[in-house]
């Protein structure tokens, strides 16, 4: 198993690799390019420049082919702030280890039960932890486990890549594996990241045209609020 961490332009801002580095735990980064400019990468991190083009699914793609077949791969953003577990009815503050233990503690489980994909909550919101694993929901491209298999991300696909691979696997293997009382919060939109919500919006609403293409049956886009119409899509149970 590997842990693979997704960099972008934040040279010195990132902090996930220093993060995973506190708890001594082994870990790659990649990054496109300008591996040299990097100041923010933990001891117990290598560093990986791809020169890959620009879109995260190409990097998500190189991270794929790190994996032997078979072998499981732990995929994070760069920006981690906290981690949270469910006690009682409240989402409450842990250490980064709880969640990446619970992933790689459940592995065994969803290979016996044939699935490949395994995510985190995605919402952080209590209602929707009161079943402790769920199969059918988004898993969230932030933090996630998936099993090398001939599955590849859609390298016309740049910003609802957690949607695509989500997608792919409900559809092929009927079902994924979340588990719904713990999360890796990460702070989203940034500079220097994926860009912000109203930057991406132009790629998105292409991603989603594309998506219900190749999904027809298992997306519907839906409205949502203070996003333009066409922007947003949900999964079909």
């Amino acid at each position: 198993m590997k842990i693979i961490l997704m960099y972008y332009d934040r040279y010195d801002e990132a902090t996930t690799s220093l993060e995973l580095d506190k708890i001594n735990e082994p870990h790659y980064v990649l990054c496109h390019d300008n591996k040299e400019r990097f100041t923010c990468i933990g001891k117990t991190g290598t560093l990986v420049e791809t020169n890959k083009p620009k879109g995260i699914q190409h990097n998500f793609n190189f991270g794929l082919d790190m994996l032997e077949d078979g072998e499981w791969g732990i995929f994070l953003s760069d920006d981690y702030v906290g981690s949270k577990k469910l006690v009682g009815e409240k989402f409450i503050d842990c250490p980064m280890s709880h969640p990446l233990e619970e992933l790689k503690n459940i592995i065994p489980k969803a290979d016996e039960a044939g699935i490949k994909l395994i995510g985190l909550s995605s919402t952080g919101n209590p209602f929707y932890a009161q079943k402790k694993y769920s199969k059918y929901g988004l898993v969230d491209g932030r933090c996630f486990a998936i099993k090398k298999t001939d599955f590849k991300w859609h390298k016309g696909i740049s910003t609802v890549t957690d949607y695509y691979v989500t997608v792919y696997h409900l559809k092929k293997y009927g079902g994924n594996l979340i588990l719904n009382h713990t999360y890796m919060d990460f702070e989203r939109y940034k500079p220097k990241g994926l860009g912000s919500v109203e930057e991406r919006i132009p790629d998105k609403m292409h991603d989603i045209e594309l998506m219900m293409t190749l999904f027809p049956d298992n997306i519907v886009v839906k409205d949502k609020v203070n996003q333009p119409k066409g922007s947003h899509i949900v999964i079909k149970r």
